[in-house]
């Protein structure tokens, strides 16, 4: 008989009128040494016990629990002839127990005005429609499973269609560079006046061992072999850069930077001569500043481009360790250009090739424009065969952790195969959409196999756990809308959480960036449909193979019976992991532990904030090639010899006055701003200063109409020509159009000193000068990135963590809970910054893909925990952590393996990208199971120990055999009802009964279509086995 509660009212809303408890009263459950059950009007309050759809109430604490069973004890004893389980009626208490009581439990009372209520009830529907809404897939799924398999085949088929439009992009400078920087707009708006976005072609030969100076005569007679190699390429004339900007004549038109030079390129100069005398030749030509080499500088401007590791003696150059040549080719203008030059080089590069064995005095070193697009396109697709280690590695794992090698029946080996499979079909339908969308394909995106394998297999152990904590007496169809309802909404969640962490990164600056975020949200989302479509309907047919008692690896034959004396095949038996993972727990609650604990969090935190001081944010270049990449052995070797200043333009645009004075101060100041600033040398090349010299030593007036004349002039005097390339007139002459003065960077291989450099510069220039003036190089595109890095990560952070906190929020329903899952989200990125310090990591584009990711994946290791801990139904903080961890410690544990099985391949990659996912993606694992298993439940039980309460929408009626477990209840109890033990538990008549042991909410066991809130089944994290009902509710 149930509980009539249709006339009760809350206490102080109005007055009471007792409804004796029937003779077959319950008999409350034990919390501590007292029982009580406490009945309010109309709402019905048990300390213990609530309504929950799946065992038909929710469990609710008390902090002052004792206190609370004490009075009522009193309450009890006060009333003689009543015993200690019949009613305790409201208006026999006095007033000071009513509000002692109420007190107490004032944590529980639902008032309206408290937000929390309003909460709890968002909460509670939110998840109920989750976990409805799932068990309805789910059930419509297990009556049409070969329509939904061929529906997502041919979903997956459609989407292929879009490698038709299969396109790479491997040029840095459209990958690794923010697109609408101010550097790429000044690098365009200079290019309108100055040369400046050219392409190098860069031959670098370093003395052998048994050579020491590249001066040697029979080493210049090797250069001038390479120079000639080069000179006759076809089509060499068509693509250099000239000095007027016209096509060249003759390849004595062409620019470039020689060393060469001090030869005038006559190999017959060497002929007979001496070491000494070439060191003469070169000094000779070092010091004549009227003699202009072909990029139209003197040879002293140009020389630490030329020659490295540079000896002097007495202050004459004596040799040189190694030599650079230089061949500059203009930037294509068009797609149809730039595929002839890149052929262009492709010949240059197979030409330097050939001549490498042929060289005696020389290590030849080489690289072209194109070479770091070689170089991505190289580093992706040399670990192809990763790929298929990976799928085979995880299909092997799964089928070990499903199988039940013991057990020829429930294992599932064929449904773990059919679960990489469908992680398999999620992939290539993720790819093809990106490709309908004509998203390009980046090296980047050759990292997502390895990620998305590890997320579908772990969604796959929740499903399939689930599926094994079906009870036998019920339906197939019905046991797949239960783990639908239990586990739908919980998989629904970690993918969010992953999908928002990415979608949130599409915003960047960075293409790459980008374009990996967009093939990644796509990839996790057709896979996570591909999970809980195609691989729930497989899961049908695996429960109905052992339904019909056959095989799991040979589903065709029956399995043979167990020996005598055994427990069924399909008997549940218990879990080794779960009996670890409740010891580790209780190890938790211990006080010299949780003390231990704290203080490894703290100094964890504290590492991470001084490795947020630390990071480096220098982007290397030779990141993005393989080990054994030209390109590696280039970049080594030129930072070795040639770290030379940067050489910055400062273009000077807009209608100017020149003949002015105050113009030609301001552009005179422009030298002494540069000089000025720490960053850039002393050094500075300004045609203003040359040209008034020039004119006070000439008594030429410079103002108004005299202005131009007296500067043609000045450049037609031999040692001052060069400063032409420093000087735009208009098409008839008779203007200025731009003109421009050089600084220099001093050299640094430190991103904070090249960011600053460029910075500073910008804002001094703006400050201090009138003039329409910008700094520029074309370094300065690759030092943007160090400037907006910072920027874009901590955005991209901020963002992801608080739409996360949004997902994860209705789950945990503590609002403190939630925060502290949070903090706990952030102490992990933290940490993850003090790892990258101590692995040589910096914070560029790879780096902070990993970041953000860290937030969507550290919900697996911690919101999980948390939820179960919020719903447990254990009276005291620590034992709430035991059952939260013995629950689910276990399923996360193997989530974070799962991950880390899935990108171990990577530690063996020949790239480095590849290399700095797995060394970040390994932190994340050790840092995630750290705090969502050790960190996190000793601070939950140490600031979160009142418990959540949920009101329920209605209170039904809760009969006896639904409110008590067959292993609490007394077998006499449960013969004054007149039911059998297996009566009250399991009887397949009673479809009410059954529906409730599957964790299916039954809407009409009670009056007036009240609505069941189901705040576990719903969130599916914490389901625990529908046959151990009795054990969850102690």
């Amino acid at each position: 008989m149930g509980i009539e509660h249709n006339t009760d009212i809350v206490p102080g809303e109005g007055k009471t009128n007792d409804v004796p408890l029937s003779s077959k009263a319950i008999a409350s459950p034990t919390v501590g040494n007292s029982s009580f059950p406490l009945r309010f009007k109309r709402k019905y309050i048990d300390t213990r016990k609530l309504f929950h759809p799946t065992q038909e109430f929710l469990y609710f604490r008390f902090p002052k629990i004792e206190l609370v069973n004490t009075m009522l004890s009193d309450v009890e004893n006060e009333k003689s002839g009543h015993p200690p389980k019949a009613k305790c009626i409201l208006k026999n208490w006095n007033v000071t127990q009513l509000i002692s009581i109420l007190n107490i439990c004032s944590c529980c009372c639902a008032s309206k005005l408290n937000p929390c209520y309003w909460w709890s009830l968002f909460c509670s529907w939110y998840l109920h429609a989750l976990g409805k809404l799932f068990g309805c897939l789910g059930k419509g799924i297990a009556k049409h499973p070969f329509a939904v398999i061929a529906a997502c085949i041919l979903f997956v088929s459609f989407c292929s269609v879009g490698f038709i439009w299969f396109e790479t992009e491997n040029r840095t400078a459209r990958l690794f560079i923010p697109q609408r920087s101010e550097s790429i707009n000044d690098l365009n708006t200079a290019e309108k006046y100055f040369r400046v976005k050219n392409r190098d072609e860069v031959i670098l030969l370093v003395t052998s061992s048994n050579q020491s100076n590249v001066l040697a005569p029979v080493c210049l007679h090797e250069v001038f072999k390479v120079h000639r190699a080069i000179m006759t390429l076809p089509s060499y004339t068509e693509y250099c850069v000239t000095l007027s900007g016209d096509k060249a004549r003759s390849v004595e038109d062409c620019m470039m930077i020689n060393p060469l030079e001090f030869l005038q390129y006559k190999e017959r100069n060497l002929d007979n001569k001496t070491l000494a005398q070439v060191q003469e030749a070169l000094n000779n030509a070092y010091g004549n500043t009227s003699i202009l080499t072909r990029n139209g500088r003197p040879i002293q401007f140009s020389f630490n481009r030329a020659f490295g590791g540079v000896s002097r003696q007495g202050g004459k150059i004596t040799g040189a360790r190694a030599i650079q040549l230089i061949y500059v080719i203009r930037d294509p203008e068009d797609e149809d250009a730039s595929k002839k030059i890149l052929l262009w080089e492709k010949t240059f590069l197979d030409k330097v090739i050939s001549l490498v064995d042929t060289l005696s005095c020389f290590e030849v070193y080489y690289s072209s424009e194109r070479s770091m697009d070689d170089a991505i396109a190289e580093s992706s697709g040399s670990d192809i065969t990763l790929v298929s280690i990976t799928f085979s590695l995880m299909m092997t794992f799964a089928c070990v952790m499903l199988g039940k090698f013991l057990n020829p029946l429930t294992g599932h080996s064929l449904l773990a195969n059919a679960g990489v499979f469908a992680v398999a079909l999620g992939i290539l339908a993720g790819f093809g959409l990106a490709m309908w969308c004509h998203v390009p394909f980046v090296s980047l995106v050759g990292v997502l196999p390895f990620l998305v394998v590890g997320i579908g297999i772990d969604d796959m152990f929740i499903l399939v756990d689930s599926l094994d904590r079906q009870p036998r007496d019920i339906t197939t169809t019905d046991a797949i809308k239960t783990v639908m309802t239990h586990s739908g909404a919980t998989i629904t969640m970690t993918t969010m959480t992953d999908l928002v962490a990415f979608a949130v990164s599409t915003s960047t600056a960075f293409p790459a960036i980008r374009y990996f975020c967009i093939y990644a949200a796509l990839t996790v989302t057709c896979a996570y449909l591909m999970t809980v479509t195609y691989f729930v309907a497989v899961m049908y047919f695996d429960l109905t193979r052992i339904r019909a008692g056959r095989r799991d690896c040979l589903p065709l034959c029956k399995a043979s019976k167990p020996r005598d004396g055994s427990p069924a095949w399909d008997e549940p038996a218990p879990q080794l992991s779960n009996r670890v993972m409740k010891a580790w727990a209780k190890i938790l609650t211990y006080p010299l532990t949780k003390a231990a604990v704290i203080i490894l969090s703290m100094a964890l935190l504290g590492a991470g904030i001084f490795g947020v001081t630390k990071v480096d944010e220098t982007f290397d270049r030779k990141t993005l090639a393989k080990d054994d990449s030209y390109l590696k052995h280039f970049l080594a070797a030129q930072e070795k010899h040639f770290k030379l200043p940067i050489e910055v333009s400062i273009v000077i645009t807009g209608e100017i006055d020149y003949g002015a004075e105050s113009t030609q101060n301001e552009i005179r100041k422009l030298t002494t701003i540069v000089t000025n600033n720490k960053y850039y040398t002393f050094e500075s090349v300004s045609w203003m200063d040359s040209f008034l010299r020039f004119a006070n030593l000439t008594n030429n007036d410079t103002s108004g109409a005299e202005f131009l004349p007296v500067l043609k002039a000045f450049l037609r005097v031999p040692g001052f020509s060069y400063f032409s390339e420093d000087l735009r007139f208009s098409k008839d002459g008779t203007k200025l159009r731009a003109s421009r003065v050089l600084g220099f960077i001093k050299p640094s291989s430190s991103s904070t000193f090249q960011k600053n450099a460029m910075l500073s510069l910008r804002k001094d220039i703006t400050e201090m000068s009138k003039l329409d003036a910008f700094p520029i190089t074309r370094p300065f595109i690759f030092f943007e990135q160090y400037a907006i890095i910072s920027r874009d990560t901590i955005r991209n952070l901020l963002i992801a963590a608080l739409a996360v906190l949004v997902i994860t929020s209705p789950f945990l329903v503590d609002c403190t809970v939630a925060i502290l899952v949070l903090f706990n989200f952030a102490a992990l990125v933290c940490e993850l910054f003090g790892l990258m310090m101590i692995w040589n990591v910096s914070l560029n584009s790879v780096s902070m893909i990993n970041l953000v990711m860290a937030i969507g994946f550290a919900v697996d290791y911690s919101a999980h925990v948390a939820h179960a801990y919020v719903v447990s139904n254990k009276a005291t903080p620590n034992e709430r952590v035991v059952d939260a961890v013995s629950t689910l410690g276990a399923s996360v544990f193997m989530g974070g393996f799962s991950t880390f099985l899935g990108v171990i391949v990577l530690a063996f990659a020949a790239s480095e990208i590849f290399r700095i996912f797995f060394k970040m993606f390994l932190g994340i694992v050790i840092l995630g199971l750290l705090h969502g298993l050790c960190i996190l439940p000793v601070y939950l039980s140490l600031l979160c120990w009142r418990p959540v309460v949920v009101r329920p929408r209605s209170v039904p009626r809760v009969s006896r055999d639904e409110a008590l477990s067959d292993r609490e209840q007394p077998e006499e109890a449960l013969q004054m009802e007149g039911l059998s033990k297996t009566e009250s538990t399991a009887s397949p008549k009673k479809k009410r009964h059954s529906m409730t042991e599957a964790g299916i909410p039954n809407e009409g066991a009670h009056d007036d279509g009240d609505k069941l809130i189901n705040l576990e089944s719903a969130a599916g994290s914490v389901s625990k086995p529908d046959s151990n009902v009795d054990d969850a509710m102690k």
